[in-house]
């Protein structure tokens, strides 16, 4: 791709983030660190993750870049996105010393959003009993199109009920209305004796141009 047709993302990149659309950010610059792989991409790839508050990944896009032990910038950037995971966390136990529970499973909520691997926010979640449909939660933010709060919803709900296949089969839905579709084929291969499995598995088959499935 042509220089001016980067710079013409970019600008898509920036405007998106001025205009605080911070999914459509992410998206244009995903591709624009596909494209270039150079440590502009990088950090701008990074920068529009952390502003839709992913803090997980723009960390790790930050730590395996070499130059974040040359760039101020990079390592700047990375101790935010630290910083504002273990501050969502931080927030809702905070909430809940002062009872509040509503605000305390927003927070909790936020720092799983933050950073899927933070487990002592599930396990607060869990033990104070914050958890109720947490897949009718997924298919309510999926329907709004809200896709970090369905994807939380329904890994809350795979995490509850592990011999269960339908949050799973939930998340590659929901991978695939984000055209992610490797995901979730990978996803729709937990349950192969419900037909809505294959159902689902032969429209991602579909847009994948695999005609021997379909």
């Amino acid at each position: 791709m042509r220089e001016e047709e980067i710079e013409k993302l970019r600008g898509l990149v920036r405007d998106c983030v001025s205009k605080h659309l911070y999914s459509s950010a992410i998206f244009f610059a995903d591709k624009i660190a596909a494209l270039t792989n150079d440590p502009t991409g990088v950090y701008m790839q990074a920068q529009a993750l952390f502003l839709g508050r992913h803090y997980r990944r723009p960390f790790h896009l930050l730590n395996a870049s070499k130059i974040v032990l040359r760039d101020l910038r990079f390592r700047y950037l990375a101790g935010k996105c630290l910083i504002s995971s273990a501050i969502c966390f931080l927030r809702g136990k905070a909430y809940e010393a002062l009872g509040n529970c509503a605000q305390a499973r927003l927070w909790y909520k936020a720092a799983i959003i933050a950073d899927p691997l933070c487990y002592e926010a599930l396990e607060c979640l869990i033990e104070n009993h914050m958890l109720t449909c947490e897949q009718g939660y997924g298919n309510a933010f999926a329907a709004q199109e809200e896709g970090d709060q369905a994807m939380l919803g329904y890994r809350t709900a795979a995490c509850l009920f592990p011999g269960c296949h339908l949050p799973t089969l939930y998340i590659g839905m929901e991978y695939m209305r984000t055209h992610s579709f490797k995901l979730a084929e990978q996803a729709k291969t937990i349950c192969p004796s419900d037909p809505l499995v294959y159902n689902e598995l032969g429209v991602v088959a579909y847009h994948m141009k695999d005609v021997w499935f379909t």
